[in-house]
């Protein structure tokens, strides 16, 4: 079985990017936090949000509201 050796340059330049890494995480979460906040209390701006973060996907918000607000009807 072979093994890596790491150096301390090697080591350090791992430890940095973990931290950079973890804090990436925590401003996602921050960010992921404060969009389940506002969606509690959905106003104009969070629905805009919304709307880009479809887009990307191919999806209309207009198209989902329609097709949300028939199949609510139908129940």
């Amino acid at each position: 079985m072979s093994s890596i050796q790491a150096n301390d340059s090697d080591t350090s330049a791992f430890l940095t990017a973990l931290t950079r890494i973890s804090d990436q995480q925590k401003t996602i979460c921050a960010q992921l936090d404060e969009l389940l906040l506002l969606m509690q209390l959905p106003s104009e701006s969070v629905l805009q949000v919304l709307r880009g973060l479809l887009l990307p996907m191919n999806s209309n918000i207009d198209v989902l509201v329609t097709t949300l607000r028939t199949r609510l009807g139908e129940v």
